[in-house]
């Protein structure tokens, strides 16, 4: 305990602070919005699509009427070839966040190293890799140099426990992220910046996978020592566990149900 003897209150530690979640459309990120308007925190969300914004929107905005004025959300297409430019405008609307997360990842580049060309590493790099750093790059100005404020991207428990079938290019990717984590820690303090890297949850991103998805997800539950694939309540958790802990900084939080133990 620390020398003021007041009662700490966990409880309102996000309230009225501004998160803004970078493709924050997807199943994660609308679990993780959830959670932040439930503490009181003002949410943008962000999305490539207006139409999955704005449904998104009403979602959320019908479940808290009392909110409605804390959620709103832009589009800005990270797949875009002027991706930086998307991201410029995306901050010009936003104000001054107090937190960023970066959830933004399209169709699972999953590829045999045969198969791997200069341009498929560009393409399936660009939202995954490069979005992260162009949203630092723009987005430090915004915040308040000091803990008060955070970057949180995702990376996955890919970058260190290999998957058989062609994840090679997304491991690739993924202990990039791990490592940008804690340089940009590094170079961005007092700012903190986090990672989440989530094992196997079970989103829309696995639907590409056809008939060959549950024989996927059975063989996930066996490799990992909890027998399940996480939701996306589970790995919300890590995300506001980050922008609560003033102290945690250059840190890769796993939600991957102890898949590194076997």
């Amino acid at each position: 305990m620390s020398q003021n003897l007041g009662v700490p209150d966990f409880n309102s530690k996000l309230a009225d602070q501004t998160v803004l979640l970078i493709g924050g459309t997807g199943g994660v990120g609308i679990a993780v919005a959830h959670a932040l308007i439930q503490a009181g925190a003002r949410v943008f969300l962000t999305s490539s699509r207006q139409q999955k914004l704005d449904s998104v929107l009403k979602l959320l905005k019908d479940q808290y009427p009392a909110s409605r004025d804390k959620i709103d959300g832009y589009v800005c297409d990270l797949g875009e070839e002027d991706i930086e430019q998307n991201i410029i405008n995306l901050f010009k609307q936003t104000g001054r966040p107090d937190h960023i997360i970066y959830l933004a990842g399209d169709r699972l580049p999953t590829m045999p190293i045969s198969d791997f060309t200069p341009e498929a590493f560009a393409k399936q790099s660009q939202v995954r890799a490069i979005g992260p750093l162009l949203v630092a790059k723009h987005g430090v100005a915004l915040l308040e140099h000091s803990p008060n404020s955070s970057i949180t991207i995702t990376s996955g428990s890919i970058a260190e426990k290999p998957i058989a079938g062609g994840w090679s290019l997304l491991a690739f990717i993924g202990a990039g992220l791990t490592g940008l984590t804690r340089q940009l820690a590094f170079d961005l303090a007092p700012i903190r910046v986090n990672c989440v890297a989530p094992g196997v949850v079970e989103t829309d991103m696995w639907d590409g996978m056809g008939d060959g998805k549950e024989d996927f997800f059975k063989g996930v539950r066996a490799a990992n020592c909890l027998g399940r694939v996480g939701t996306f309540e589970d790995v919300a958790e890590a995300y506001l566990y980050l922008l609560k802990d003033k102290h945690a900084t250059g840190t890769v939080v796993h939600s991957s149900g102890g898949v590194f133990l076997k």
